[in-house]
Parts: C-alpha cells; sequence; structure tokens
C-alpha cells in the first residue's frame, strides 16, 4: 500500500498501535472501516472481510460501525482479528 508522504509518520504509528494491541494477552478486535459518514444505523452492511480486502471501499455511517462494534462485546467471532466493514 503507497501511503502519502505527509501521512507517512502517521501511518507508522497506526502500525505500531496495532502491534502493541496483537501482542497484549488480552481480547481484542480491531475494526477497519472505509470513509466514515453521518447517517442513520441501517443494519445493513458488509463485514468479516480482512482489513486488506480491496472490497472495502465507499462509505459507511458511523452508526453502522458502533453497531458492529458492540455486537462484538457480546460475540466472539472476530476475536482476535481485524474485519473490515463496509456498506
Amino acid at each position: 500500500m503507497s501511503v502519502p508522504v505527509f501521512l507517512r509518520h502517521a501511518f507508522a504509528d497506526h502500525e505500531r498501535e496495532e502491534a502493541v494491541v496483537k501482542e497484549s494477552a488480552l481480547d481484542w478486535t480491531i475494526v477497519e472501516s472505509p470513509h466514515l459518514k453521518d447517517g442513520p444505523r441501517t443494519g445493513t452492511y458488509r463485514h468479516g472481510s480482512p482489513s486488506t480486502d480491496t472490497g472495502i471501499q465507499g462509505k459507511i455511517s458511523r452508526a453502522d460501525v458502533a453497531d458492529f462494534m458492540l455486537k462484538q462485546l457480546t460475540g466472539d467471532t472476530y476475536l482476535h482479528w481485524t474485519p473490515g466493514v463496509s456498506d
């Protein structure tokens, strides 16, 4: 993945932060999403694709990302994984 020069340091920080979480003894799920938009929760979204999936594109409402994340609190489907969500 090509990172613009002005985002290089921020992207590197993000990678280090993810590594710390993944190497910990915590139960974790890191949710990756495309561009966020304002809008209602629809409950209709794609999820489960690896964050590297090029099909994860477009926009998704913050409410739908929140819906997905809240569901992860009571399930272990994506435990120790980084699923992508998109509309």
